[in-house]
Parts: structure tokens; C-alpha cells; sequence
């Protein structure tokens, strides 16, 4: 490499993240048979809140803010999880803060503030997520949004400013 270049390999990512880059792949499903309102129903379904129509843009991409103003809701209106809450509504909060998680930080798009609603059947089985590669596909992410970022002649290279940055000063 030239002076100043750097890349990011799966051992960066497994570190700064703390998430597994071995396990089974994540495999983008074709769903262009489910509606917004059948993806309406399943973040029901799977996170107890149902988004309105604002929340979902086109048929698969979820508005991060309105997720974070969900989320911010509940934490106004004391509505935490203790001893006392029921599994099935854990793992929906779960799931929620997973959602926010992937499309925050692991996987942010160049706005910051949308997600692929995908990524909401990669979480149906709570169990399963440690069996997957989340490291892989977030450096394999990384790389196509590098790759789009040269071809477009721009400076946005998603949210991975953070790597980018440990590895300028190494």
C-alpha cells in the first residue's frame, strides 16, 4: 500500500465491534412479494410496535428516527423491563434495540437514517443471531459503500468513519 492507505480486515471488525465474523452468512431474501403493511404487521409481530405509515419508506427501508423516537417513548413512559416482564415482550424489546443497533452502527446507510427491513427477518430466531457472521457482512457492507463512495467521486463512506480512523494513526 502507499503511504496513508489503510484497509479494514475482519479481525478490525470483530475487535472494535465485538460481534462474530464467523457463523452462517447473511443472505439478503428476496421479499418483494411482502407490502409495507405486511412489514406493518411483522415489526408488530416481532417488536410490539407497529410503525405507522411515515416509518416505512417505499416498502423496505425503516426511518431509524422514527425507531429512536419509539424507543425514546418508552423510556419516557417508565415502560422498562424487570423481573417481572414477560419473555415474549423481552424478546421484543430485544429485537427493537437490535434493529436500532444494525441500522445505527452496523450497518448505517449514507443518510444515517434508514434501514432495510431485511434485517428484520435475520433477527426472528433470537437464538440463532450469534450463529451468524454479523462481522462478515458489516465489512463486506463496509467494502460496497467504499466501492459506491469512489464511483460517485465522494467523501461519504457511510458511518465507518470510526475505523477509518483507528487505523490513520497505526
Amino acid at each position: 500500500m502507499r503511504t496513508g492507505e489503510c484497509t479494514i480486515t475482519l479481525r478490525d471488525v470483530e475487535v472494535l465491534y465485538g460481534i462474530p465474523v464467523d457463523g452462517h452468512p447473511l443472505v439478503q431474501r428476496n421479499v418483494k412479494n411482502i407490502t409495507k403493511s405486511r412489514w406493518q404487521e411483522l415489526m408488530y409481530d416481532l417488536t410490539g410496535w407497529l410503525p405507522g405509515e411515515e416509518a416505512i419508506i417505499g416498502n423496505t427501508l425503516l426511518v431509524i428516527t422514527q425507531l429512536s423516537n419509539h424507543l425514546g417513548t418508552l423510556i419516557a413512559n417508565n415502560d422498562i423491563i424487570d423481573e417481572h416482564t414477560d419473555g415474549a415482550e423481552v424478546q421484543k424489546r430485544v429485537r427493537l434495540y437490535l434493529l436500532w443497533l444494525i441500522g445505527g452502527n452496523i450497518f448505517p446507510d449514507n443518510s444515517g437514517s434508514k434501514l432495510s427491513l431485511h434485517f428484520l427477518l435475520d433477527i426472528i430466531d433470537l437464538d440463532a443471531i450469534g450463529g451468524k457472521a454479523w462481522g462478515a457482512a458489516t465489512l463486506s457492507y463496509l467494502y460496497s459503500c467504499l466501492c459506491r463512495a469512489l464511483m460517485a467521486n465522494s467523501r461519504d463512506v457511510c458511518g465507518f468513519i470510526a475505523l477509518l480512523q483507528v487505523h490513520e494513526f497505526q
